[in-house]
């Protein structure tokens, strides 16, 4: 059934630009009400405004309380302050419009942190694809090698975006399947059968399931589906730590073209390592601060000397979600991880990589 309590997009804009924000932040306010928590990427694309824009529009929204740019995660993320706060010093004048925006708040708000049991192949496949299609920066995906054509188009789709794709397939038969895996993974492993399927994106959301799940015809066992970063680094820790670590690499791609930023650092180190082994002299500019510290964060630019990954192989990580750049600054030597850090130098919000 309807909710008559919603009001039109071009009322509550209208009454936006009245109190003073231009047609395109209105828009991108309301896409963040909408959408939030939300990366820069599902705001511009709701919003119908370039991603860099988006990072502007928000930083002015941000000062005037309207939202709250997360950027000490990545991707960075973008929330709606609930609307109570934001309009709280203009209530007696605003009240038209905190009641709209406090309707499309609040049908977000319990959405932030979610667990589905799910029960149908179908079903799991959907949000798969789900969450395959809603992400930035990262998949990491286990799944049995029959059912890699189900989501095929989505992981291609994902890779044209720019976004890192690992890919382990289990239970492969060499007799039987033939796997056409250019443009769908950045990097894939033939995996254990018998492993349990699973999903990260952007260590955000995801799913797990026991492997017959999708691999049997006939299966009574249940998946589970979630969106939440702690969950979603669990799952990312246990992947590159004991799954990805064991398995037989198959296919590489090549490296990206550069000048690139990136958003989270797995897939710098990545990308750096691929560039440095075909004989390229990269820099990078960081966004960092030392580890462990409350500085603000600024940028460093030095080449990159060396890489500690255990993503593609040969690794030479000492364990397994050890990713870490050893930076040339010009004046010392540095060691670089992906925020939150503890045993590199400094810690890195984003990246921008460029040859040197």
């Amino acid at each position: 059934m309807p909710d008559s309590t919603r009001q039109p997009s071009a009322p509550v804009r209208d009454r936006l630009q009245q109190y003073g924000l231009s047609e395109t932040e209105a828009e991108t306010y309301l896409a963040v009400v909408e959408k939030g928590p939300a990366t820069a990427r599902t705001v511009a694309e709701t919003a119908g405004v370039s991603k860099s824009y988006v990072y502007d529009i928000c930083d002015s929204l941000a000062v005037d309380g309207f939202v709250s740019v997360d950027d000490h995660r990545t991707p960075t993320v973008i929330r709606a302050t609930p609307p109570s706060e934001a309009f709280g010093a203009l209530k007696r004048e605003l009240d038209t419009l905190e009641a709209a925006v406090q309707t499309r708040y609040e049908d977000t708000a319990a959405e932030s942190n979610t667990f589905e049991v799910v029960k149908s192949r179908p079903t799991i496949v959907k949000r798969l694809e789900q969450h395959i299609e809603a992400a930035d920066c990262e998949v990491i995906l286990q799944i049995p090698a029959r059912r890699l054509p189900d989501i095929r188009d989505p992981l291609r789709r994902a890779r044209e975006r720019g976004t890192l794709v690992l890919l382990t397939l289990s239970s492969y038969d060499r007799a039987t399947m033939e796997l056409d895996l250019k443009e769908i993974a950045n990097a894939v492993r033939i995996g254990l059968d018998g492993a349990p399927s699973l999903l990260a994106t952007d260590q955000q959301r995801g799913f797990v399931s026991p492997s017959t799940m999708l691999s049997w015809d006939h299966d009574e066992t249940n998946a589970i589906t979630f969106t939440q970063e702690a969950v979603a680094a669990v799952l990312v820790g246990s992947y590159l730590g004991n799954y990805w670590p064991i398995g037989e690499e198959v296919f590489v791609s090549r490296p990206p073209s550069l000048p690139a930023r990136y958003d989270m650092f797995r897939p710098v180190v990545f990308t750096t390592t691929l560039a440095l082994r075909a004989g390229e002299s990269v820099v990078a500019d960081l966004y960092a601060r030392p580890t462990g510290s409350d500085d603000d964060f600024e940028v460093i630019s030095g080449e990159v000397v060396d890489v500690r990954q255990n993503l593609v192989a040969p690794h030479n990580s000492d364990f397994g979600f050890e990713n870490s750049l050893v930076v040339d600054t010009g004046d010392s030597r540095i060691t670089v991880g992906g925020y939150g850090a503890f045993l590199e130098d400094y810690e890195v919000k984003h990246t921008t990589l460029r040859r040197a």
